[in-house]
């Protein structure tokens, strides 16, 4: 079925006065919609305690990984993150007898079933090293990280550690 036609029925139950069944589905579509936001937004609070739990846990463990590089000694990390993620849920899509469409999550055990949970995007390094005033330590630094978050290396920035 294409789009042509469903506005074309549209049309001519536009026309035909059968307001009733265009705001039926109106109605149904803002309720999809409700529904999919409210299980979406309920989870903000456990987005954003999540986002700041993988940045912790990647610092800890990119502090770890970088302090056992030849020179660089003592390690500090702050990773920063765009956002809290992403999770992709299963929608299903039907086509009613008269033409309409409706779009709605799937639901499994009275679970919304999720196909796909997206990390936060890192948007920013520090690290901070007691060898980074070596100029080849902080070339390893910045190229070690790069390689461990899949980032650009312009994201990373190096600073040596006061008192070296």
């Amino acid at each position: 079925m294409n789009g042509t036609s469903a506005f074309g029925k549209w049309k001519e139950k536009l026309k035909a006065g059968r307001i009733a069944e265009i705001v039926v589905a109106v109605i149904l579509c803002v309720i999809v919609i409700a529904v999919v936001y409210s299980l979406l937004a309920g989870d903000d609070g456990k987005q954003a305690a999540a986002a700041e739990t993988y940045a912790q846990q990647v610092e800890k463990e990119l502090a770890d990984v970088l302090s056992q590089l030849e020179g660089a000694g003592n390690v500090s990390v702050f990773v920063s993150v765009a956002n809290e993620g992403e999770t992709v849920i299963a929608m299903e899509t039907t086509v009613a007898s008269d033409g309409t469409t409706t779009t709605s999550p799937v639901f499994v055990g009275g679970d919304v079933v999720v196909l796909e949970e997206r990390k936060p995007a890192i948007t920013g390094v520090l690290i901070v090293a007691d060898g980074a005033d070596s100029i080849t330590v902080r070339s390893r630094l910045i190229d070690a990280a790069a390689s461990a978050l899949d980032i650009d290396q312009s994201r990373i920035k190096v600073y040596a550690k006061e008192g070296r």
